[in-house]
């Protein structure tokens, strides 16, 4: 059954910069999405089939459907986005973007498989200059939390394979959804290696 629903202009506005970058080509598609996820949510709950503990767990569940059907396919969950955007309590965006980025989900893997293959280009260059004397000196290498914890999954396996040649990165700092890893220079060349960088 088609349903047409009509709306204001405020609400318009409220669509658009809600999802001022969106997978969709045109205003009215978008609107078309955001309001099916919006008619399935309140189903779910009239239903009965769908109850959450918590708001924070009914924000989580939205926000992660947001993610997964409105936003930009390469998108990580963001402090910014759920601050500036959905306009969510600092604590709340960085608490609800920390639940989304450590979920185990393919799409999400994927995703900060690629920032961290981004952050390792962007300092490939300078580290393939740097000699052997310095394969054991540390080096800071900013990235998202995402991309940190892929970091950490690939290098624990190198280590494993063999710990006496790889050093495990350290998280030398964070500013909210950021992470500066301190890595020396000869396990940043083992990863790139594994990543075919």
């Amino acid at each position: 059954m088609n349903i047409a629903v009509e709306l204001s202009d405020d609400e318009i506005a409220i669509i658009e910069h809600a999802f001022a970058s969106s997978r969709f080509e045109t205003l009215e598609k978008l609107a078309q999405a955001s309001l099916q996820l919006a008619a399935q949510a309140w189903l779910l709950w009239l239903s009965g089939e769908k109850r959450y503990n918590s708001l924070t767990d009914q924000y989580i569940d939205w926000i992660e459907k947001i993610y997964d059907r409105l936003l930009p396919l390469e998108e990580m969950p963001s402090v910014e986005r759920l601050l500036n955007f959905f306009y969510l309590p600092y604590g709340q965006a960085l608490y609800i973007t920390r639940v989304l980025n450590n979920r185990d989900t393919p799409r999400l893997q994927a995703q900060a498989l690629n920032e961290l293959k981004k952050a390792l280009r962007d300092r490939k260059g300078d580290m393939d200059k740097l000699g052997p004397a310095l394969d054991k000196q540390k080096y800071s290498i900013d990235m998202d939390k995402s991309a940190a914890i892929q970091l950490e999954i690939i290098a624990k396996n190198l280590w494993r394979e063999s710990s006496n040649e790889v050093d495990l990165p350290r998280r030398s700092g964070t500013c909210s959804d950021l992470v500066t890893m301190a890595i020396t220079l000869r396990t940043f060349k083992k990863v790139c290696e594994r990543l075919g960088i």
